[in-house]
């Protein structure tokens, strides 16, 4: 049997308050990347340094510290919430195990800003998952990681489940949290014109390698890679970027 590498010389630098777009079709390795920084699969070899800390050399119990300060938000907003839980419930239980807050009442009030933050209204946490559409239900998976008060924060195809016009609710929302509490995104995704939107820097994979990085415009502007040249294709005719966010 003939082992193909997922992921290979993969080196990158996160800067806080950016966003960084990992593109390339399926298959690329671009979701190992984010499934590595978190740790949720495991690495055969390199370091992933995070303040100094190579996250691959800690115990399961030393990691949990760092799982609270790098959040994940899951492609399937239909299949990321425990739907035997209340709004509530899924905002509250990460800040249980984390010890955020000084009981169940603070945390129930950190629960209900989280979802007004998010769009929605405060009865919402009284309710279960299957009440609200795909738009809703990946606010409230952002809610939840939020909770956490992350710093940096994998979004892995998040929003491509969703239909056009609520994908730019869901940006926009994104980018507004970015804005306000700054964090670092890892903005993962296989729909370039939704890279273009939302990303500082870029890198571009093809069979587990990048064959290209940057900045996002500079790459847009004049990609050197003959297959970044062909991902390009691929963007809608006079898409605009995010300078013309409303």
């Amino acid at each position: 049997r003939k082992s193909i590498p997922a992921v290979q010389e993969a080196s990158f630098s996160l800067w806080r308050g950016r966003t960084l777009g990992v593109v390339g079709e399926s298959g690329s390795g671009k979701t190992t990347i984010g499934m590595l920084l978190m740790r949720l699969v495991d690495a055969t070899a390199g370091a992933v340094t995070f303040d100094g800390t190579d996250l691959l050399k800690l115990s399961d119990a030393q990691m949990m510290a760092y799982r609270r300060r790098i959040q994940i938000i899951f492609q399937n907003p239909y299949a990321s919430l425990n739907p035997r839980f209340t709004v509530g419930q899924i905002l509250t239980e990460p800040m249980r195990i984390h010890r955020i807050g000084a009981g169940d009442d603070e945390r129930l009030e950190r629960a209900v800003a989280l979802a007004r933050r998010v769009g929605l209204p405060a009865d919402c946490i009284h309710k279960y998952p299957h009440e609200f559409s795909g738009g809703q239900r990946q606010r409230i998976a952002i809610a939840r990681c939020l909770s956490m008060q992350p710093e940096v924060l994998i979004c892995d195809e998040s929003v491509s489940a969703l239909d056009v016009s609520v994908q730019a609710t869901v940006l926009n929302l994104l980018l507004d949290l970015q804005d306000e509490f700054g964090m670092t995104y890892v903005f993962i995704s296989h729909d370039l014109a939704v890279v273009k939107y939302m990303a500082d820097d870029m890198l571009v994979m093809n069979q587990g390698a990048i064959v290209e990085r940057g900045p996002a415009d500079a790459i847009y502007a004049d990609p050197q890679n003959e297959y970044t040249r062909k991902l390009m294709t691929a963007i809608p005719r006079g898409f605009a970027g995010r300078q013309l966010r409303t």
